[in-house]
């Protein structure tokens, strides 16, 4: 009987347990799963700008040399020879460009640009020794032979260039901010790059005479050297560099040329709003210079100092 009461006692105190474990440790909290999340969004452009400029460009104009026949022989003496750069002859051009680029901080920021130019053009006016055919032989006045021919002086031909170009610069550039004054925020920069010059045109000769194109076939006179000599019969030193035979002076100009780039500038930015900056600037860029030989022929020769000096006006737009 003792027994069944100590087993009673002992079923009641194991079965209050958890009750009182409850209350001394508090009830836990029911199992959650975490609630499901989108896709994680970036703000992307907060940095990111693009641009668009125009301005006016100072260029320096080419320069034309026929060396093989324009500068007269030693000795030969108030010879016609002239050369004009014509009244149209342009340097001032148009640029204009666009771009993309990235603000680091407030004082740095880098862009990648393309600009257009116009290059220097228009026409040029050429006076030359020609020799008109038929050559007419001379003879040596010391001893009577036949010395050669005749390079008079007076055959003059006006040979008119017109030239046409623009430019393509890709550069990639740099840029400090210097701070901000007064709403203007100044800055310096440069450039590297490549630049793609593309220059058409023509050159023709034409027989100051008569007016008609210079293409004729120079025959030696009958008996007499193919030597160029004065009047008086004397070889003319050094030789006049034209050649006897068929005379190809007019030239039709096409050439494209690749060189290296580079450019330096400064300005100040004005913040129209938090997106939009006016950009007023001045640019030097400077793409070499190129050598274009035009006609083997007549030497002629265009060399131009591909350097331009560049006034600017653009806005930088902040993508959001």
């Amino acid at each position: 009987m003792k027994v069944l009461l100590s087993l009673a006692c002992a079923g009641l105190t194991v079965a209050a347990w958890p009750a009182s474990a409850a209350d001394l440790f508090g009830t836990a909290p029911p199992l959650t799963m975490p609630a499901s999340q989108g896709p994680t969004v970036f703000e992307a452009g907060s940095n990111w700008y693009i641009r668009g400029d125009l301005g006016i460009s100072f260029d320096e104009a080419p320069t034309i040399s026929l060396p093989s026949i324009s500068a007269p022989p030693p000795g030969l003496v108030a010879t016609p020879y002239t050369t004009s750069a014509g009244t149209n002859w342009s340097t001032t051009n148009f640029t204009g460009g666009l771009g993309a680029g990235y603000r680091f901080n407030d004082y740095l920021r880098f862009d990648a640009t393309w600009d257009y130019r116009t290059g220097p053009g228009a026409t040029r006016n050429t006076a030359v020794i020609c020799p008109y055919p038929p050559t007419t032989g001379a003879s040596s006045q010391t001893t009577g032979l036949a010395a050669g021919n005749v390079y008079n002086t007076s055959d003059i031909c006006n040979g008119t260039t017109t030239i046409k170009q623009y430019n393509n610069a890709f550069l990639a550039n740099g840029y400090v901010d210097l701070g901000t004054y007064g709403g203007f925020t100044p800055y310096v920069g440069g450039g590297l790059g490549l630049n793609m010059n593309v220059m058409t045109g023509s050159f023709n000769a034409y027989q100051a005479n008569d007016g008609q194109a210079y293409a004729p076939y120079l025959t030696p006179a009958g008996g007499f050297p193919q030597i160029w000599v004065n009047p008086q019969g004397q070889p003319i030193s050094p030789q006049p560099a034209i050649a006897f035979g068929q005379q190809y002076w007019s030239r039709s100009i096409s050439s494209t040329t690749y060189s290296f780039a580079w450019a330096l500038s400064a300005g100040f930015g004005f913040q129209l709003n938090p997106s939009t900056t006016l950009d007023i600037g001045y640019r030097y860029l400077n793409s070499g210079e190129t050598t274009r030989l035009i006609s083997p022929q007549t030497g002629m020769t265009l060399r131009q100092n591909n350097a331009s000096q560049q006034l600017r006006v653009g806005i930088r737009y902040v993508l959001q």
